[in-house]
C-alpha cells in the first residue's frame, strides 16, 4: 500500500483523482471527489471536495473547491468554502479566498486574501507579500509596544 507521508494529506489509494508525478494535464476538470496534484495541471479545476497538491505538484490554475492541502505550488486563484492549509516550502501566486487559512512558517505567497465567513468575496481584503515583510511588521509592532510601556513606566 502507498503510504501518506507526514503532512501530505490523504494517501494516493484514498483520492478519487490523481496527476502522478512526472504526469502534465492542460484543460479544464470537474472532479467529484478528491484531485490529489503530485505532477502538473494547466488550466481550470472545479472539485467537489478536496485538493491536495503535493510537495513536488505544480498547478497553474483558476480553481474552486471545498478544501485546499498546498504542499507544493499554485499560480492563479484559489476558492475554498471550507479551509485553505499553505504547508511549509508550498509557493502561492494569487487571490485566496476562505473561510479558514492555516499558514505555516516558510511559506511563499503573494498576493491577495479574503478570509470571509462564507468564501464570497467582500471589500475587506488584506494583501501579503512575504514571510520577511510579515516579520518585520511584527518587530516594528512589538518595538512600539515596548516604547508605549516604556511611557507609561514614565509617568509613575
Amino acid at each position: 500500500m502507498i503510504g501518506k507521508k507526514p503532512g501530505l494529506g490523504p494517501p494516493t489509494s484514498e483520492a478519487t483523482s490523481v496527476i502522478g508525478e512526472g504526469s502534465v494535464f492542460e484543460g479544464t476538470m470537474e472532479i467529484t471527489g478528491n484531485l490529489r496534484v503530485d505532477g502538473a495541471f494547466k488550466g481550470k479545476l472545479r472539485i467537489s471536495e478536496n485538493l491536495i497538491v503535493g510537495k513536488r505538484g505544480s498547478v497553474e490554475a483558476e480553481v474552486q473547491t471545498r478544501s485546499a492541502l498546498i504542499g507544493g505550488t499554485i499560480k492563479g486563484n484559489l476558492n475554498a468554502s471550507e479551509k485553505i492549509a499553505l504547508q511549509s516550502g508550498s509557493r502561492l501566486e494569487g487571490e485566496m479566498v476562505t473561510s479558514k487559512l492555516v499558514i505555516e512558517e516558510g511559506v511563499s505567497f503573494q498576493g491577495s486574501c479574503n478570509t470571509a465567513q462564507n468564501s464570497t468575496r467582500t471589500t475587506g481584503q488584506t494583501t501579503h507579500s512575504s514571510t520577511t515583510e510579515r516579520e518585520a511588521r511584527n518587530r516594528e509592532t512589538a518595538s512600539e509596544e515596548v516604547e508605549a510601556g516604556r511611557e507609561l513606566a514614565n509617568r509613575k
